[in-house]
């Protein structure tokens, strides 16, 4: 049975059961709303990190786990923070929260205070003013400055188990600003919840609201293109529901995949609309056309699936297997992306053939008929007639497009020298374009948990740190405490971008004024401390942490270097033999995805093209369709790269995902093009005629697709979210390249490839001839 024969089976199949289909989408909808409810946010460093690669295991099971609880931190601006009245309302803070179950400890000037009162008098409670300001006194700095930068401002740390789920942390935050409300701080005293998790679930949030509002744009669009590009059929609108059915069933298989959303997932859907409508438009207008050849609603929908599915499904395939390039990125939220876009395209194509062309005719089988009826003209009377009828059904759009196929076919060696050149200069320059990979930079720049935590940065002169884990039989050994005071400050004097360390000997020598020689004093000294203090720094006894503070606003160059260094300085200032250390923390396994990025988009660009190149061979079973189908995008990702060298743009990780997707994209067109070209060789046409003849008739429909797609595309300008908006403008070059390339560059390369094999194997005719 042929592809065509199993397509037609499948249209007598829509044709007998248009309302079983109808049923069927209405309960598959239903379900699909279910999974879309279990869908989980993710914004954290495991979108970022694969969970099994070293990099995350250290930050996770070695930093985390130990010493790097959850922490939101509540920021206090006061005209003078050691106020007794402003300490009570910061303890009464403290006091509820700390009831909380998922909260481990409270830590705060009001904490260390009460400490310390406990030590001087036996009564753990805030005293007077004179008294704080002598307890404060006596605190050693490195305590004070952790909590109180300057007099007008401090912090209180809420500490949660660093493995609390995401629900759980969203509670704990709403019962952090409820309380805020609650406690009453004086008059000109204002306290705001921050930090890290605040901004990641501030920034979910916004991922939400934003994915709503692209939506919905994107459907506007949609809307204005098909009334632009399809306002000839009837039913020009039908794609808009057909889509959001699409749609509906990508979040329900989303949720019940357990794939998360995440800021490159969330692009998917006004990529998934630009597409649905793209293959709607293909089902929707073979219908019309065969309606226009007299046969009935019955015939119509069976030729359409006969002839437009296998064709659809073969740029459905191109376009999936540049998905499917996509799943070797070490990126967790890329692989996403790339499932989500499979899954998507899959289900677009799906519901374009099945349900939409069942909608259309349950809903119009009468009116499609007395249409047609309408459309029969008189008997055609002469061939002459017949070509005339035919030439006028040509539009002027088709004509321009005609003549410019046959232009560059003429002029092939200009046109596929330039591109050439030109996609060569763009990949060389594509190799220079930077890379963005801090999520701040990600985000709305005006959104209110990110000022937050920027001025807590500020204030408190930056939270950022590497974080150096030491390994070892005895944290407590007199030698390794104090390497730990040297090697800090040997970091610190050589390199600018270190501001400051910290570790359990720093402490001790803050204290003491020097590293005790004796172990026990050692022990002696840090049993005096308070053990929220220590707890940051040792666990157990043979576990701890040296913290290397950094400048605000490092960028990712800048952040790598410092890592660089310190791994080096690490090699040729050794801790005390028998201990280990490894070089870690958040920074570290963000700044790892700068290779990832660099090295992983080129590895997905070309495992694009070679999968694409694959799948067209097995699909056409001719070598020649199958280069033919992918030179164009390879020239296509050239220019995109020389384009975004030129406006200074930088990769990001939804932008790294470009190569792979202009490939599978553009293939449509492409595509399109070279089934229509060989449809008019088999009718016997020259090269140059057949080209011309395909560029005329399906030019058009390939240049209204391509809009239509640009329209869906567009929808991303519009975010919020500056990493969706940069990668929405450079789709939408990517694919007007796509439509540029289809219509100038793969005429003269699929005629003269025809043309040369055609003397090929016409040589190799006389030659047995002659023998």
């Amino acid at each position: 049975m042929t592809v065509k024969q199993i397509f037609g089976k499948i249209g007598s199949f829509v044709e007998n059961s248009p309302k079983v289909i109808l049923a069927t989408a209405l309960i598959l909808m239903l379900i699909s709303f279910l999974g879309a409810g279990m869908i989980e946010h993710k914004s954290g460093t495991d979108t970022f990190v694969e969970k099994n690669s070293e990099t995350y295991q250290n930050f996770d099971h070695l930093y985390k786990q130990n010493f790097g609880n959850e922490v939101i931190v509540v920021l206090v601006d006061s005209d003078d923070v050691r106020k007794s009245d402003v300490l009570k309302a910061i303890d009464d803070f403290g006091t509820i929260i700390e009831a909380d179950k998922d909260v481990i400890n409270v830590v705060s000037m009001a904490t260390l205070i009460k400490n310390a009162a406990y030590s001087v008098t036996g009564r753990e409670k805030i005293p007077d003013d004179n008294t704080i300001l002598t307890l404060i006194d006596q605190l050693p700095s490195t305590y004070v400055e952790q909590f109180m930068p300057d007099t007008t401002h401090t912090i209180i740390m809420v500490q949660m188990k660093g493995s609390i789920s995401q629900k759980n942390k969203e509670r704990v935050l709403a019962e952090v600003e409820k309380t805020i409300e609650i406690v009453d701080f004086p008059a000109g005293t204002t306290a705001v919840a921050t930090g890290e998790p605040a901004y990641l679930i501030a920034m979910s949030e916004e991922m939400s609201s934003s994915l709503r509002s692209m939506l919905i744009l994107a459907f506007i669009l949609m809307i204005i293109g098909l009334k632009i590009v399809f306002r000839h059929v009837r039913w020009s609108l039908l794609p808009i529901p057909v889509i959001l059915v699409g749609l509906i069933f990508t979040f329900g298989a989303m949720g019940f995949l357990n794939i998360p959303m995440t800021m490159a997932s969330m692009a998917v859907f006004p990529i998934l609309i630009g597409l649905g409508a793209d293959y709607a438009i293909q089902f929707q207008n073979r219908i019309e056309e065969e309606l226009s050849k007299n046969e009935s609603a019955e015939e119509a929908v069976i030729d359409t699936i006969k002839h437009t599915g296998p064709a659809v499904a073969t740029a459905v395939v191109a376009t999936s297997l540049g998905f499917i390039a996509l799943f070797i990125s070490p990126v967790p939220m890329i692989q996403d992306f790339g499932k989500m876009s499979l899954i998507g395209v899959i289900l677009c194509y799906l519901v374009s053939m099945f349900v939409l062309v069942a909608l259309l005719y349950q809903l119009d089988k009468r009116s499609l008929e007395k249409e047609a009826e309408r459309k029969t003209k008189k008997e055609h009377k002469g061939h002459n007639k017949i070509v005339k009828a035919s030439k006028e059904q040509i539009s002027p759009l088709g004509h321009y497009l005609a003549k410019i196929s046959l232009l560059t076919t003429e002029h092939y060696a200009i046109v596929i020298t330039l591109a050439t050149v030109f996609a060569v200069i763009g990949l060389y320059a594509d190799e220079h374009v930077g890379v963005q990979t801090d999520t701040k930079d990600f985000v709305p720049q005006d959104m209110k948990a990110l000022q937050d935590l920027n001025k807590l940065n500020r204030i408190m002169g930056g939270t950022d740190q590497i974080n150096v884990i030491i390994r070892t039989d005895d944290i407590m050994d007199p030698d390794l405490l104090q390497w730990m005071v040297d090697f800090g400050k040997v970091e610190e004097e050589r390199h600018n971008h270190i501001t400051g360390f910290s570790s359990i000997g720093s402490l001790i020598y803050s204290i003491y004024g020097s590293i005790p020689s004796d172990r026990d004093e050692a022990v002696s000294i840090t049993e005096s401390m308070s053990s929220v203090i220590t707890d940051q720094y040792i666990e157990g006894g043979n576990l701890g942490v040296l913290n290397l503070q950094l400048e605000n606003d490092l960028n990712t160059q800048q952040l790598a270097s410092v890592i660089t260094a310190v791994e080096n300085d690490l090699q040729w200032y050794a801790p005390p033999a028998g201990v280990s250390v490894t070089v870690t923390g958040s920074k570290v396994t963000q700044t790892s995805i700068i290779d990832a990025l660099t090295s992983g988009r080129t590895a997905m660009g070309y495992l694009g093209m070679v999968i694409i190149f694959a799948g067209m061979l097995v699909i056409y079973k001719d070598w020649m369709k199958s280069i033919a189908t992918i030179l164009p995008i390879v020239m296509v990702t050239g220019w995109l790269g020389g384009v975004m060298y030129i406006s200074g743009m930088e990769y990001n990780p939804l932008t790294a995902t470009l190569g792979a997707l202009a490939i599978g994209i553009g293939a449509e067109f492409t595509i399109l093009m070279l089934e229509r070209y060989f449809e008019e060789r088999d009718k016997g046409l020259e090269p140059l005629l057949a080209m011309e003849t395909a560029a005329s008739k399906v030019g058009p429909a390939i240049l209204a697709s391509g809009f239509t797609v640009i329209f869906g595309f567009s929808a991303l300008v519009a975010s919020s979210f500056p990493m969706l908006r940069g990668f929405g403008i450079v789709t939408v070059i990517a694919v007007a390249f796509s439509l540029l390339s289809t219509i100038v560059v793969l005429p003269p390369i699929m005629v003269n490839l025809d043309m040369w094999r055609s003397r090929r194997n016409l040589s190799k005719n006389m030659q047995k001839i002659i023998r």
